[in-house]
């Protein structure tokens, strides 16, 4: 038998669940704009390059200075806006997308959720296919009973992106 806390755990982690795999159906159908909807005004969507040797004394495998991505909200809504205008080049038509969202962790910490995911991405373009694999550690908020992704940190499995542009979002 459950109690009160580990019910109330288990729903959360259920609504988290179902906000990842909402979120990578909208992503995976192009439905840009209705993603954009899900995110905070002060977002902050982060894309470390992740570096080829182990610093011991910080103890990073990932780059403080350079990234893939560094978004707020404006850049990623000109980000979507572009890709939903005649100028998208890159996706016209789209590329085949798939998010493969798992092992989703979960907890609280100062009145927000916070969330560690996996993500296998596969991407294809003509001929060329792509699977990328990631850890994303996201915090959610929750505002008016519904959770908003306030931030998004993606931590890639690969030291160099293996796509000819990033023209999506993980």
């Amino acid at each position: 038998m459950l109690d009160i806390a580990g019910e109330s755990s288990d729903r959360l982690q259920r609504e988290v669940e179902r906000f990842l795999y909402n979120e990578a159906e909208l992503l995976d159908t192009w439905q840009l704009t209705a993603w954009l909807e899900l995110i905070t005004k002060d977002i902050d969507y982060r894309m470390p390059v992740r570096t080829t040797r182990y610093d011991k004394q910080a103890g990073d495998i990932f780059s403080g200075r350079a990234y893939h991505m560094i978004e707020d909200y404006g850049s990623l809504a000109a980000r979507i806006a572009r890709l939903g205008s005649v100028n998208a080049w890159s996706e016209s038509p789209h590329s085949r997308v798939r998010r493969h969202v798992s092992t989703v962790r979960v907890s609280e910490k100062g009145g927000e959720v916070h969330a560690k995911s996996n993500l296998l991405f596969f991407w294809a373009r003509d001929a060329l296919e792509v699977l990328i694999s990631a850890e994303r550690q996201d915090v959610l908020r929750m505002v008016d009973g519904r959770l908003w992704l306030a931030k998004r940190t993606v931590l890639l499995d690969h030291t160099t992106l293996p796509v000819p542009n990033l023209s999506f979002v993980l």
